[in-house]
């Protein structure tokens, strides 16, 4: 039998319960902690999950010995501080995106976790859906030809209050880091690259921080990408993938895709249907726990260095809008 992989969770907000419904299906994960800031918080959570053990805050959840991995769900500034809690407490850590605040941040994370050696993943979902991975090999394939251009789009019409998650910018608020990181994540995956040029603009609301924002990516062989996010309008949420002799479309919710269409020459478009496994955050702990038991520090689906890449990027285009948050002041 094999022996099941202990999780604690960091943070008990909307995606922490997400993720915990995920681990339920994984006859191998068993989640034995959840920390929080507030102890209520803590105790309701591990009620709903019925959890043995709740914390007050990540350091304390870190010197847990009977946990195997921590799952960091808090808030964007304290991803940092809690994984290196984690890290230091003999953890190893899957942090949700976006991984970090800033590029200087997210090395600081990986060099602690080479230190320690112990396994560290940025929770980028999408690239562990089957249909991501059959599109990533299309294209390895060459089936649509060399790549020229990427769009794709993240958007939802969300009032939010200024104190609130969205917009405040103590909580690392704004569209490039709450949902840009997926439409970068997605053209990071198609090219292989960061892009050589980026131009960029972002409304600036009244709190401070990006509720809208496109993004003009170019490459040194001509090829480009168009990406766009929004807090203040509704999309489909589509991703689309243009070559010489073809393309993909992702016509929703490209992110966590069950279903892509693929045309290629004169043949009529083609769709590829996915049946999901769980809630679809499943699948990357699937991918965790492979990387722990076979002793992998990083997983080659999504390693440092691509973490690394979203961040640089990221950083590059808050400096066009000079968005400097409180945490890095």
């Amino acid at each position: 039998m094999t022996k099941k992989i202990k999780w604690g969770i960091v943070g008990t907000g909307g995606i922490a319960h997400t993720f915990a419904k995920a681990l339920a299906i994984l006859p191998d994960a068993e989640l034995v902690a959840v920390s929080s800031r507030k102890k209520e918080s803590a105790e309701k959570f591990a009620a709903e999950f019925n959890i043995p053990n709740t914390y007050i805050g990540a350091d304390s959840l870190a010197r847990d010995k009977n946990i195997d991995i921590a799952y960091i769900s808090s808030i964007h500034p304290a991803h940092k501080s809690d994984t290196l809690n984690c890290l230091n407490g003999g953890k190893a850590v899957l942090c949700e995106k976006p991984f970090a605040m800033n590029g200087l941040q997210a090395a600081q994370m990986i060099d602690c976790a080479a230190k320690n050696k112990l396994f560290l993943m940025e929770a980028m979902w999408t690239y562990f859906f089957p249909a991501i991975a059959e599109i990533r090999q299309i294209i390895s394939n060459g089936d649509i030809g060399e790549v020229r251009l990427v769009n794709a789009n993240f958007c939802f019409n969300k009032e939010d209050d200024p104190l609130g998650r969205l917009i405040n910018p103590i909580l690392g608020g704004g569209t490039l880091l709450d949902i840009g990181v997926y439409v970068i994540a997605f053209t990071q995956m198609i090219y292989g690259k960061e892009p050589e040029k980026i131009s960029s603009l972002a409304h600036i609301c009244s709190a401070g921080t990006d509720e809208q924002c496109s993004m003009i990516f170019a490459y040194n062989n001509g090829a480009m990408a168009s990406l766009n996010c929004s807090f203040r309008v509704e999309s489909p949420c589509q991703a689309a993938v243009y070559g010489t002799k073809g393309y993909i479309k992702v016509p929703h919710m490209f992110f966590q895709p069950d279903k892509f269409l693929i045309k290629i020459g004169d043949q009529p478009e083609k769709e590829h249907s996915f049946q999901r496994l769980g809630n679809g955050y499943t699948y990357q702990a699937v991918e965790v726990m492979r990387c722990l038991r076979e002793g992998k520090l990083q997983s080659d689906i999504m390693p440092w260095d691509t973490s690394r890449a979203f961040m640089n990027t990221m950083d590059k285009i808050r400096q066009q809008w000079n968005l400097i948050y409180p945490c890095e002041k």
